[in-house]
């Protein structure tokens, strides 16, 4: 658990630290008992599932509703990486949770709120191994209920050791990845409200997630 530093000396305030606590990119929900943190820190996760399972961390407390945000999720294995929307701890409580699942939507749809604004791209997310997109509306059924596009602008696959970067701009509605600080494109449009930062594992994957600064093309 991510704790305040007790003793603070020099030019440090408690308001500058309490501002980097609050800035700070952590994974503070854990879906299943197949992913856990990496030597206690709530901002690296590591699957621990077997069977091929894959499982669910969010950093459902940092919440972001305008502007543009970038993460850099520093990865092992071929994890997969994007936003959704923001939901009540209990609705992770479901067994082999996924914002993917068809036989979730009516549950996560029951907590649609104003803040979701009236786009309906609930969840995206980027898989490392293809490059490929899938998102959700969080209805139908079709494939599980969500869209699998293999080819968007700029695919291309990532591995272990590769950083992948990825930038919220919430005034476009558009999610664009990077690899290795490289642009590879725009991901998915018509984003709109609020979303939080998530990720899935397999067994042995691992990501770390961390605030990056904007890239050049977006200052």
């Amino acid at each position: 658990m991510c704790s305040l530093p007790r003793y603070v000396s020099g030019t440090t305030t408690w308001l500058s630290i309490l501002h980097k606590f609050q800035h700070l990119l952590l994974f503070d929900i854990l879906a299943c008992d197949g992913i856990e943190h990496r030597n206690g820190d709530e901002s690296i996760v590591y699957g621990t599932a077997l069977n091929l399972k894959t499982c669910t961390a969010v950093s459902s407390s940092y919440i972001m509703t305008t502007g543009l945000h970038f993460a850099k999720f520093q990865i092992t294995g071929t994890p997969f990486m994007g936003v959704a929307r923001p939901m009540p701890k209990r609705i992770f409580d479901r067994e082999g949770f996924s914002f993917t699942r068809s036989d979730h939507f009516n549950t996560l749809m029951a907590e649609r709120t104003d803040e979701w604004g009236n786009g309906n791209v609930h969840a995206c997310q980027y898989w490392c191994e293809s490059g490929s997109t899938i998102w959700t509306g969080f209805e139908g059924h079709d494939y599980h209920g969500y869209h699998w596009i293999h080819d968007w602008e700029g695919i291309e696959g990532c591995e272990t050791g590769d950083t992948v970067g990825m930038l919220l701009n919430l005034d476009e509605g558009t999610l664009t990845v990077y690899k290795n600080n490289r642009r590879l494109g725009v991901l998915k449009d018509g984003l709109s409200g609020q979303y939080c930062w998530y990720v899935r594992v397999k067994k042995d994957e691992a990501v770390a997630i961390k605030k990056g600064a904007l890239p050049n093309a977006e200052n």
